[in-house]
């Protein structure tokens, strides 16, 4: 089995750990249990939440198709390896081999480089919304949306494949070697660093712009809008920190203590793997117009029988309603045929038309 090998991080000459599907030492039935449950969770969350953008029209905006984004670099975990890790298992560690632990390491590391990008772009956005004025932000929403974020994943997918398969980022699978030191810190400034320090600035002052226009102009607070900018604004500043609160240990630890024993080092990774399943799950929580997008969502993927049903349904509405809508036109036309007065003539034809 792959899992089991020579520990370069601790004392230990065994590995207990693997890194594709965990301890070892845990029961395997709570290991299936955990991953399928963090997978079908994960997906189904941020499934409801990409296609939230589709379903909900005050959602429907040019500015969130970054937000979308988000929830597809969550998605690339939550229905790439968590399913993947799950497989692995039920093979009995068959499949548990290098090149499989590589394929979810590059994943991760791409999904992990595309949710910091995107998010830039994100608190850019909502910074030119409510910062600036009107033909600045029409400026910046004037550039090419796709071909932006057909960029931002090809970079990042450059970036980690190069990283995992010439050996220049740290060895996941095997902590046989840290990597190349320069490659580190270059995509630590340039994925994490910069774009933290970028992001925070611009969801900070989005929020202290939002509450100082409240302050000034009641009419504003007492809008929808309001609503929305602040509910908005504050949920992608908790989901940014929380993104940074469930990977800075693995930063920490992989900078500061690279030799550690594999339980701290692979709980660390995990715990950023895991974060993936539930951030989106506080848009909707939070957020009045995407918890409306999820109720829609659920109801046509889980209560509604059939399509046949409800078109039956609405075909039968809306025969019924043009009996009814013919029945009084026949019953006004009748009378205009039986007046002899062109003015009485004349005010039926008007009701006709109105109806």
């Amino acid at each position: 089995m792959y899992g089991v090998g020579i520990n370069s991080g601790g004392n230990d000459t065994t590995r207990f750990f693997s890194p594709v599907t965990l301890s070892q030492e845990w029961p395997t039935l709570g290991r299936l249990i955990f991953m399928v449950f963090c997978s079908c969770l994960g997906t189904t969350i941020n499934g409801f939440f990409v296609a939230a953008f589709f379903v909900e029209h005050t959602l429907k905006r040019v500015g969130n198709v970054f937000l979308a984004c988000i929830g597809l670099s969550d998605l690339i975990v939550t229905t790439g390896v968590m399913p993947i890790s799950a497989v692995v298992l039920l093979s009995a560690g068959e499949w548990d081999t290098l090149p499989v632990c590589h394929i979810l390491q590059f994943l991760t590391e791409t999904a992990t480089y595309c949710y910091s990008l995107f998010f830039v772009l994100v608190a850019a956005e909502g910074y030119y919304r409510l910062c600036r004025s009107t033909p600045e932000y029409e400026i910046f929403m004037s550039m090419r949306v796709t071909l932006i974020t057909v960029t931002v994943l090809a970079v990042s997918a450059t970036m980690a494949g190069i990283g995992v398969n010439l050996g220049l980022d740290y060895d996941y699978c095997e902590r046989r070697h840290f990597g190349n030191f320069y490659y580190r810190v270059a995509t630590t400034v340039i994925f994490h660093g910069i774009p933290g320090i970028v992001t925070f600035l611009g969801l900070a002052v989005s929020c202290a712009r939002v509450r100082r226009r409240a302050r000034e102009h009641v009419y504003y607070k007492r809008s929808q809008q309001y609503e929305r900018d602040f509910s908005t604004t504050c949920l992608n500043m908790t989901a940014f920190v929380f993104y940074i609160i469930a990977w800075m240990p693995y930063l920490i630890l992989v900078n500061k203590s690279p030799g550690t024993s594999d339980a701290k080092y692979y709980h660390c990774v995990w715990l950023g793997v895991c974060r993936s399943a539930i951030t989106s799950f506080l848009y909707s929580c939070m957020n009045r117009n995407f918890r409306r997008a999820f109720a829609h969502l659920f109801y046509y993927c889980c209560c509604k029988s059939t399509l046949s049903g409800s078109f039956s349904n609405r075909h039968r509405r809306a025969m019924e309603y043009k009996t009814t809508t013919g029945d009084v036109r026949v019953h006004i036309m009748h009378q205009a045929v039986n007046s002899g007065s062109p003015q009485r003539g004349a005010s039926s034809s008007r009701e006709t038309q109105e109806l």
